[in-house]
């Protein structure tokens, strides 16, 4: 309450609540000095306030029910806390808009109960994800909120929580912030994609040096490319492609090379035993007991052609983004340890 010091289990103001009632307009609004009805409202203030209370009461107990535990720890937790509660209430406001501008619905025209079972079977994914995602995903997704813009970008997840059912859903606002982060997050997949590339490449020939040697042999040929890689045709097209480029432009043959071609270097028998600690990354879909766990470069491998060929019927899906997620990391610290290991031994 106002004006009462905060204990440790308060985590809710009812001034906050207030506040977050108005911002959604739930009980009406004041346009050029006219009051206009909510769709909470009713004929008086006083029916108006308990019409209001139990359709709450009827989507907050929901969201508590899918995670009692989490509803009952508080700011620990990040549901039940003073940005949460603001952003559901928005919520609410969105889904009454949604569905009137769709269905014809005028939501102070319906019972209670038929406001609390239309608002909640509609958010059953908000309650879905609250009751299963791990407490890493929630923190990630509702901690670190305050202020105006903690609001906001609150709510927003709750919005794209439903956006991923119903494609249209969410307010003008919502649909301009996600069409820029899907913009940013398309690049910084390109870079990423694009430095990693490179950065393989270039890893698996220095340590080819390092396992067969960088001087020529009576062939002619350098030592690893000579022993570092028994492929024939990769070797050719390698060669190919390095004759196709103008003169000037001409690189080594390895710097042709592709990713499947490495893939299949990197599992030659006398090459696995240097590669395996760097490369062996088992997928989550993968089971356990295989020798290698190479599948992440074939994947790769496609992901490599998105930022190559640009079209609208090539782009990334969240698979590809939770791989990238997964190696972009990983591979480059293993990497790391191995040149670390090599300085170390030298």
């Amino acid at each position: 309450m106002p004006g009462l010091p905060v204990e440790d289990g308060q985590n809710l103001t009812i001034s906050e609540v207030v506040n977050g009632i108005n911002r959604a307009a739930l009980l009406g609004r004041v346009d050029k000095k006219e009051c206009l009805s909510g769709p909470f409202s009713t004929n008086n203030s006083e029916e108006t306030i308990i019409r209001a209370s139990k359709i709450l009461i009827g989507y907050f107990d929901e969201l508590r029910d899918a995670n009692v535990e989490r509803w009952e720890a508080g700011k620990t937790a990040y549901i039940s806390v003073n940005p949460g509660i603001r952003a559901h209430l928005q919520l609410i406001s969105e889904v009454i808009k949604y569905t009137e501008n769709k269905d014809g619905i005028v939501f102070n025209k319906l019972s209670i109960q038929e406001n609390i079972s239309r608002i909640t079977s509609f958010c059953a994914p908000v309650y879905k994800y609250v009751e299963s995602a791990s407490d890493k995903d929630i923190e990630d997704s509702f901690s670190r909120k305050f202020g105006e813009g903690g609001v906001k970008e609150y709510t927003y997840k709750l919005y794209s929580l439903i956006s991923q059912e119903k494609k249209d859903f969410g307010s003008e606002e919502f649909k301009i912030f996600e069409e820029q982060k899907n913009d940013i997050r398309v690049t910084e997949s390109d870079r990423i994609v694009t430095e990693l590339n490179g950065k393989i490449h270039d890893f698996v020939i220095r340590v080819l040096k390092d396992i067969h040697g960088d001087e020529r042999i009576q062939s002619g040929d350098k030592a690893y490319w000579a022993y570092g890689i028994k492929s024939p045709s990769a070797k050719t097209k390698a060669v190919q492609k390095q004759l196709a480029d103008p003169a000037n432009k001409q690189l080594a043959p390895e710097a042709y090379l592709e990713i499947l071609d490495l893939r299949d270097i990197i599992k030659q028998d006398n090459n696995w035993h240097v590669f395996e600690p760097i490369f062996n990354i088992m997928l989550n879909d993968e089971r356990k007991g295989k020798k290698y766990y190479l599948k992440w470069l074939s994947d790769f491998n496609e992901l490599r052609r998105i930022p190559a060929h640009k079209s609208s019927l090539r782009t990334y899906n969240e698979e590809n983004y939770m791989l990238l997620d997964q190696i972009k990391t990983e591979v480059p610290k293993r990497m790391e340890q191995y040149k670390k290991s090599i300085k170390v031994h030298e």
